[in-house]
């Protein structure tokens, strides 16, 4: 999976599932610039630090519904738009499994892939609490669910989190070790190209990999066509990310390119 993808022909069919995912910097200008990108090639947008006012009210949109936590008195800071009256899937809101301001599920559901799809996004914020001692929000929410073994996962996420994982050039781990713990024991790969930053902060001339998705072993074969749109230009540090749901039945080969990360061999 890699930008060199990015116009195969074989990852186009009208029922796949195209995911965007992007950070919004509280600002409804890169917002809207987003979805009017979006409009012509997403199914489903995955927002982090998403612009909210008061009573959670954020931008609306013709051809997309907006979802988002049913968490009072505070500003959420994950949205998830869904394309309005699409035939490919139905999509629900799972607030029983995770209902937080930087933290939300949903399910989507295809007749053309066995069993739901428990797609999760997160925005790793750091408690306000000087006294937590579960500092960031992996640590206080996902370590906290509880899935079978069989269920279909994707997991989408501004991580701000450092590993050589996705990073060759990092060597000092930095808020990775809860999530790792995590993804290895839902045997969850790597969705993101390895070594491809995400982010480019042009006020320091840095650039990193902040911004990750994951998928559960039975999910990775569906997953096609990762890479970063460079005509999606919001004006942001962050870049606009896509992949692809396929939905055609698949037979499942063993991906050796991403696989999964052996906790036991890190040296914590």
């Amino acid at each position: 999976m890699s930008q060199n993808n990015a116009n195969d022909k074989s990852f186009v069919n009208t029922s796949n599932i195209w995911i965007l995912q992007h950070n919004y910097a509280k600002s409804t200008q890169i917002m809207h610039a987003c979805m009017k990108f979006a409009k012509n090639k997403t199914d489903i947008v995955i927002l982090q630090e998403s612009w909210m006012r008061d009573e959670n009210i954020t931008i609306s949109h013709l051809l997309f519904i907006c979802i988002k936590s049913n968490v009072q008195n505070t500003h959420v800071r994950v949205l998830i738009f869904v394309m309005k009256n699409t035939k490919k899937f139905t999509c629900t809101s799972r607030s029983d499994i995770v209902n937080n301001e930087d933290m939300q599920a949903i399910s989507i559901a295809n007749n053309k892939i066995q069993k739901e799809i428990l797609l999760f996004n997160i925005y790793n914020e750091k408690s306000w609490n000087a006294n937590d001692k579960q500092l960031y929000i992996i640590e206080r929410e996902l370590a906290k669910v509880m899935l079978n073994s069989e269920q279909k996962i994707i997991i989408i996420e501004d991580f701000n989190a450092y590993h050589s994982w996705w990073n060759a050039k990092i060597s000092n781990f930095i808020i990775t070790k809860v999530l790792i713990n995590w993804i290895n024991l839902r045997k969850c790969n790597l969705i993101n190209t390895s070594d491809i930053n995400t982010y480019h902060s042009y006020s320091d001339q840095l650039s990193s990999i902040l911004d990750l998705a994951f998928a559960s072993k039975n999910m990775c074969n569906h997953i096609k066509n990762w890479h970063i749109d460079e005509n999606a230009n919001t004006e942001f540090d962050h870049e606009v990310i896509l992949f692809t749901i396929v939905t055609k039945k698949m037979k499942l080969i063993e991906n050796s390119l991403n696989a999964s990360y052996n906790l036991q061999k890190v040296d914590w």
